[in-house]
Formats: structure tokens, sequence, C-alpha cells
């Protein structure tokens, strides 16, 4: 199983932000609640939360393999709870809420210190999902990005051949599902399913999962999303599905910003816009200078699309994705704000 030790997990990538840095990693950052107001912050210490994408003893997903990691300290000896035995570990997985009622024995039946082992067994943590995204995606993001300044900030109108369309393709929602707000159709379904009525029900503290989630309302909905995007990261479930049929239907068109204005991004850079067309298109900056569209493709022309627009219309595509945002936008670095001539 892939591993990694990383603890603060990124919502947004170290980096994909990079190309907004100045400095040792710096960004201009703008917090929604105080608009207008620029601070710096660091690109290692802002758009992420501390084992966010870690899957814990007690969490629904876990799987037995999981299990059997979790539980290993408590694996050796017997499990009663309510005069039952817990015959595996995705029974103690089940029953963990209750954990402080199990009654641990050795062999010859005297009584397991429960303190020890639940620190063993909260120690362990299974973080195969940030191992895959920096596998499959991350790594390879600031080479892409490479490849793309270079074909498109000197392209004139029209169109280059297509290259690294399926990692685009696949890296689209590997982002969408990852932000503070994550992909809006999964957003609408959720709300629609809960209908509000799981917001009243607090979490105490000592029982919360990740601080951040306060209520049954937040705890469900982080759930299905570490199960869908955890399947998504192994090649598989509706997302990946979904990634593949855009491989046929979809195309790239990359906008390029070449006056003062430039493009911004946020805490939720990949998202689906509506034009004024009412035609929907999906919207990823790349760099301050390159924001790419997604859209639907009557067939694979082996083709991207390049177009380089005004500052105003920079600025329109900068309301969206400040209003897509869920707490803070990134705006362009300092030297960009003054060109060489």
């Amino acid at each position: 199983m892939a591993e990694t030790q990383a603890k603060y997990h990124h919502l947004v990538p170290q980096t994909y932000m990079s190309a907004w840095a100045h400095g040792n990693g710096t960004l201009n950052v703008e917090f929604l609640d105080s608009p207008g107001n620029i601070v710096e912050r660091n690109k290692e210490k802002i758009a992420g939360i501390t084992d966010f994408h870690s899957i814990k003893a007690g969490m629904p997903l876990c799987t037995e393999a999981d299990a059997d990691i979790i539980f290993a300290p408590v694996l050796p000896y017997t499990v009663e709870y309510e005069s039952n035995i817990l015959q595996s570990s995705l029974d103690m997985n089940k029953y963990y809420y209750a954990f402080d009622n199990w009654n641990i024995k050795r062999v010859d039946g005297s009584l397991v210190s429960k303190k020890n082992i639940k620190r063993e067994i909260e120690k362990i943590k299974i973080k195969d999902v940030e191992a895959n995204w920096s596998t499959k995606y991350e790594n390879n993001w600031a080479l892409v990005v490479v490849k793309i300044e270079a074909a498109v900030l000197l392209a004139p109108n029209g169109s280059i051949p297509v290259f690294d369309k399926r990692y685009l393709i696949k890296f689209f929602p590997a982002l969408d599902w990852r932000g503070f707000r994550s992909n809006q159709h999964f957003e609408e379904s959720y709300r629609a399913l809960t209908c509000g009525l799981l917001d009243d029900l607090e979490i105490p503290e000592d029982e919360r999962i990740l601080p951040s989630l306060k209520t049954a309302a937040d705890e469900m909905r982080h759930n299905l999303l570490l199960q869908f995007y955890r399947k998504y990261l192994n090649d598989t479930g509706v997302i990946f599905e979904d990634a593949m049929a855009n491989l046929q239907y979809t195309n790239f068109h990359f906008l390029i910003a070449d006056g003062l204005t430039k493009f911004i991004t946020s805490d939720s850079p990949a998202f689906i816009h509506r034009r004024d067309d009412e035609k929907l298109v999906c919207l990823l900056p790349i760099t301050p200078r390159i924001l790419m569209a997604k859209g639907k493709c009557i067939e694979d022309d082996d083709l991207y699309y390049v177009m380089h627009i005004t500052d105003e219309a920079v600025k329109r595509y900068n309301d969206s994705i400040r209003s897509n945002a869920e707490e803070f936008v990134i705006h362009q670095r300092v030297v960009d704000l003054f060109p060489r001539t």
C-alpha cells in the first residue's frame, strides 16, 4: 500500500500555487472576509488541513485491509462489547465509537489497559489517498505547466496539437474534488439528500474525526468525499468513469492574458462556470497568464485551441473565480504588475 508521512494535507497543492508565488514560496492572498486587503502567506502553510485525507479508526470507509492495520495493536487480544466478542477488525471498526465500553482480555482472561491500546490505535492512519495523489498527479504538474507555457504563450489565436490530454483530463477532477468547495454536482446532490437535517446534530469535540467536522452533516460529507476520491485515485468509481468519457467528448481551450490584468486563483481553483450564452465549461487557472477551459466537442480532433483575450475578459473570468472561492483568492506575483520592457 502506498504511504506518505505528510500530516498537513494541502487541498490546493503547493506545486499548483507555485505559479502565483514569489520569493521563498510567498503568495499574495486576499481573504474574502477582508476584501481588498492583500496579505502575504507562505504556500506551505495555507490551503490545507491536518490529516484531511487520512483514514482513521471508526471511519465507515475503512476496508478490511485498512482495519487490519489500524487495529493491529488490539488484534492479539479478545475484545468483548455488550457480551459479544468482536470477531474481526471490521467489527472493531464498526463499534469503535463505543471503545470505552470494550473489555480487552489476554489469553489468561486478565484485562488489558485500554488507555494504552487506544493511544496506539489512534497513532495509526492510512494515507494512501495523499500518497496516490502525489504519485499520479502532483509530482508531474510542474513539468506539464512548463509544456503548456511553451506551447501556448507565443502561439497565435488558433489551434495547436494535443499533448498530455489524458493527464489533463484526469487532473481536472482530481483537483475539482479536492478543493475546499468540492465538485459542484456533488455539493448540490449532498445538500438535496440531507435537506439540512444533519446540520443541527453537533458532534462533541472529543469525538470529532477532525476539529473542522463539527456536525453530523460535516462528517457524512467528509466520508463520502473520501470514499469517492479514494476510488478515483485507484482508477475506479463514478469520477473515473466520467473522466474517461471526457477523453472523447471534451477538449481544452487555453485563454491567454497579455495585458496588465492577470488571472487570479482561489482555494477552489477547478470549477464549473456558466458562460453568458448559458453553456457550461470547466475552468482552471494554470498560471497568472493562462486559464484552461474544458468544454464539449463533437469529435476528438487532436487539437487544443488558443485565444489571447483582453483585460476586460480577464476581469470577467476573475469575477467568476472569486465567486467560486470558499475563503480566499490568490493574486498575481508582484513582479507581474510591472513587466519588463
